[in-house]
């Protein structure tokens, strides 16, 4: 086997990791680390680091641990293109003052296969990542809180593997009688180990929005929540703007959609979930250009 064509071939494989969010890509990697992590975040354009109401918040803004159902788990599972596989779990309890939180983040390829320039493929292999994090929020009052995620990561390709860790810090400010909030999160700050010669750049974003409730008076437990994001990797990323909506019917059902700028394969994205008795279903549907097919996001979670 010829060294030059496997470290060609690892180095496409890496690219392809990262095609779905590729701002950054020539300064940072392990971009599972951007991804959208549940169906309701997804839908809405993922702009909700201030209107994140079950355990997500772990990966969009961990001080948002107190809103919606004290106790919250979920699980995610997304496929894309070129057999890419995303799983997310999370769970989260929020009590008077703290809350705390536990999520797992993983994405892989199955059966790459190693092959020389011709020829047979030699061997097959599962490149992955994957994330580990423990998540704590404190509440100053009712209105302000802040929290924190250390996280665990660990990424292999091939024959090759490495680990380090990252922090992800957040805010969180929710006036529940005027209907608004607003946030504001660090993620990925942090640093890896080598990687066959060279340590992996963590894709370091800031995360800022808000969001608002409008309640349609004329029916119970009914309304539109409007929310606003900015995103940016600070190394090298462009500039998203996220928008999202979700019309809320009696806490019951769920239709939503969003839009995010800066990427040149997607912008729509769309997604409608059921909630009944303590249990949710959610799925996002993101069409992209360029025929690189669609993506399809489901998520379950309960709460009590």
């Amino acid at each position: 086997m010829k060294k030059s064509f496997l470290t060609l071939t690892l180095l496409i494989l890496a690219l392809n990791f990262s095609y779905a969010q590729n701002d950054g890509a020539g300064n940072t990697g392990l971009s599972f680390l951007k991804l959208g992590v549940t169906s309701r975040a997804i839908s809405l354009g993922e702009a909700v680091v201030s209107n994140t109401t079950d355990a997500s918040s772990t990966h969009y803004n961990p001080a948002a641990m107190f809103q919606g159902p004290k106790v919250n788990a979920l699980f995610m599972h997304n496929e894309q293109i070129l057999g890419i596989r995303t799983e997310f779990l999370s769970a989260k309890v929020s009590m008077e003052k703290f809350a705390f939180g536990l999520s797992l983040n993983n994405t892989s390829i199955d059966e790459i296969e190693v092959r020389e320039i011709t020829g047979e493929p030699l061997d097959k292999f599962t490149a992955q990542d994957f994330a580990l994090g423990l998540s704590a929020a404190y509440k100053v009052n009712e209105k302000l809180t802040f929290g924190v995620t250390g996280k665990f990561i660990y990424e292999k390709i091939y024959i090759d593997n490495a680990s380090g860790y990252a922090m992800d810090i957040g805010g969180l400010y929710n006036d529940v009688k005027n209907n608004f909030s607003i946030g504001a999160s660090l993620s990925n700050w942090g640093s890896m180990n080598e990687l066959r010669t060279e340590a992996t750049k963590l894709p370091t974003a800031v995360r800022f929005g808000g969001a608002y409730f409008i309640s349609i008076k004329s029916i119970s437990e009914t309304g539109v929540v409007v929310a606003v994001d900015g995103f940016k990797v600070l190394d090298g990323g462009k500039f998203h703007a996220n928008a999202g909506a979700e019309f809320q019917y009696k806490d019951f059902l769920f239709v939503r959609a969003g839009y995010q700028t800066g990427f040149e394969d997607k912008g729509l994205t769309t997604g409608i979930g059921l909630k009944y008795k303590g249990f949710s279903l959610d799925y996002a549907f993101v069409p992209y250009k360029f025929s690189l097919g669609n993506s399809h996001t489901f998520t379950l979670g309960t709460s009590f």
